[in-house]
């Protein structure tokens, strides 16, 4: 896959040589407060190397794009999607995510690479999106509003982060 051009950055596909920006973003306590608790080092390997495994439309595991800022080079976080296993009847179907190192929390990376993203997977035939984004999570929320994503259901303690529960805020957007 050639990189996807996003204006002032570019996707490019995840390669082994990406594991510390993976490694960073997966284990940085700023990155992670509406996602997850803390990874271990095993538990993130684990899921770097399933996202550096061949990817094509349709598949269920995640095409994993590396957000780099075309000026400097900087790696800047990760975006990508994966497609979800519905019925067969259903338009082709995909869940996007993305992380971003605190030091590029609103500049519009985020919003800027989930665009492209949307873009791509709509050339490859998918035809609706969903994103699951953790209560309080404003900045994730306002990302996918302004990439044509509304709010369409709110599941009341459906993540828990440490010892506190959150609802689950699911996105949806048809192309």
């Amino acid at each position: 896959m050639t990189p996807l051009d996003a204006g002032t950055l570019q996707l490019r596909l995840l390669t082994e040589a990406d594991w510390p920006l993976f490694l960073e973003l997966h284990r940085h306590e700023q990155v992670l407060q509406y996602v997850a608790d803390p990874f271990s080092e095993a538990q993130v390997r684990q899921r770097f190397d399933e996202r550096l495994q061949p990817w094509q439309a349709g598949d269920s595991h995640w095409l994993s794009l590396v957000v780099v800022e075309k000026q400097s080079g900087a790696a800047t976080g990760v975006c990508g999607f994966h497609c979800l296993d519905l019925d067969a009847d259903m338009p082709l179907t995909a869940e996007v995510g993305y992380l971003f190192l605190p030091q590029f929390f609103g500049k519009g990376y985020a919003t800027l690479a989930l665009k492209t993203c949307l873009e791509y997977g709509a050339t490859l035939g998918i035809k609706q999106w969903q994103a699951v984004v953790t209560e309080g999570n404003l900045g994730s929320g306002r990302v996918l509003e302004k990439c044509g994503f509304h709010l369409v259901e709110r599941q009341h303690n459906g993540y828990q982060i440490g010892d506190k529960f959150f609802a689950d805020l699911i996105y949806k957007k048809t192309a």
